[in-house]
C-alpha cells in the first residue's frame, strides 16, 4: 500500500517551496501564457508560483489547488499580502476536480506528478477541464539523476535510502521521461516535451539545498518511512553530514527537471 506524503506540516520544508518563482519554474510555458486566459494551478502549494502566474495573465484568473489545507491557507495569506486580486486558492483532489468541463484555457503542474500513483488518470481529469485547443505544462524531476559531489559512504547511503523512500511510497523515480506517452495516453492531441538542469555550485547555494535536503530528511523520518532504517541516530549522521558538505568549498550537486506540453482537440 502506498505511503502518505511525508513533508505534510513540514514547515522547513515549506519555506523552501514558498521560495518557488515563476521565473525558476515555468520557462517552457511562458511563451503561451496570454493576458485573460483562466489558469489552473494543480498542486500550487504555498502559491509563490501561482501569483507569478496570476502577474502573467492578468486580468484573467488564477485558480491555485492543493490537497493539504495549510498550503492552500499559505497560498491565500500570501494573495492577500501582496495585494494581488485575481487568484484564489482551493482544497482539492487532481483526481476528482471540482470545476466544470472546458473550465481552463491552461493549466500548470510543477512537482504535482510525482506525488500521483496514477498518472494517466490524474492527467484525464486535468484534460476534462481543458477547454479545447487549451494547454497543460507539466514540471518535474528526475530522481535517479541527481549527483552530488564530492560524495562520502554517508551521503551514499542517505542518497540510497531516498531513492527507496520513493519507491517504498509508490513512486516511479523517472517517470517524467514518459510524459509524452502519459499524455497521450490520457487524451492529448499533441505534446512537446523537454529538459533542464538545476544545481547548486556556489558556498550560498550548496548552503541552501543542504538546509533542503535536511528538513526533508526530517520530514521522512518523522513520517516513519523505513521503519528502524531511518533511526534517531542515522537522522542525525545524515544531518550532520549534510551541513558539512554544505560547507565544503568543493560541494556541487545538480538534477535533472522534465517538463511537457499537451494541447487538447481543438
Amino acid at each position: 500500500m502506498p505511503l502518505p506524503y511525508a513533508q505534510e506540516g513540514n514547515t522547513a520544508f515549506e519555506t523552501h517551496l514558498a521560495q518557488r518563482t515563476i521565473a525558476q519554474s515555468s520557462v517552457f510555458i511562458q511563451p503561451f501564457l496570454r493576458a485573460g486566459m483562466r489558469v489552473l494551478d494543480a498542486g500550487c502549494g504555498p502559491g509563490s508560483i501561482t501569483v507569478g502566474l496570476a502577474a502573467a495573465v492578468a486580468p484573467g484568473e488564477v485558480v491555485g489547488v492543493d490537497l493539504q489545507p495549510s498550503q492552500v491557507e499559505r497560498a491565500r495569506t500570501l494573495a492577500a499580502s501582496e495585494r494581488i486580486r485575481n487568484v484564489r486558492f482551493e482544497v482539492a483532489d487532481v483526481y476528482a476536480l471540482p470545476f466544470a468541463d472546458r473550465s481552463f484555457d491552461l493549466i500548470f503542474a510543477h512537482a504535482l506528478l510525482m506525488h500521483v500513483h496514477d498518472h494517466v488518470r490524474a492527467l484525464s481529469e486535468l484534460r476534462r477541464v481543458l477547454r479545447p485547443g487549451g494547454l497543460i505544462d507539466v514540471r518535474d524531476p528526475d530522481l535517479l539523476t541527481t549527483v552530488l559531489v564530492p560524495a562520502t559512504p554517508t551521503l551514499e547511503r542517505y542518497r540510497a535510502l531516498r531513492q527507496q523512500i520513493e519507491v517504498e511510497a509508490g513512486h516511479d523515480l523517472s517517470f517524467a521521461r514518459q510524459y509524452r506517452r502519459l499524455l497521450l495516453e490520457a487524451g492529448f492531441t499533441r505534446t512537446t516535451a523537454g529538459a533542464s538542469a538545476d544545481s547548486a555550485g556556489t558556498l550560498q547555494a550548496t548552503r541552501a539545498h543542504a538546509t533542503f535536503l535536511t528538513a526533508q530528511l526530517y520530514g521522512h523520518a518523522r513520517s516513519g518511512y523505513l521503519g528502524a532504517s531511518l533511526d534517531n541516530q542515522a537522522v542525525e549522521r545524515f544531518a550532520a553530514e549534510l551541513k558539512v558538505w554544505g560547507e565544503r568549498a568543493d560541494a556541487f550537486c545538480a538534477w535533472m527537471w522534465y517538463e511537457a506540453i499537451g494541447w487538447t482537440a481543438g
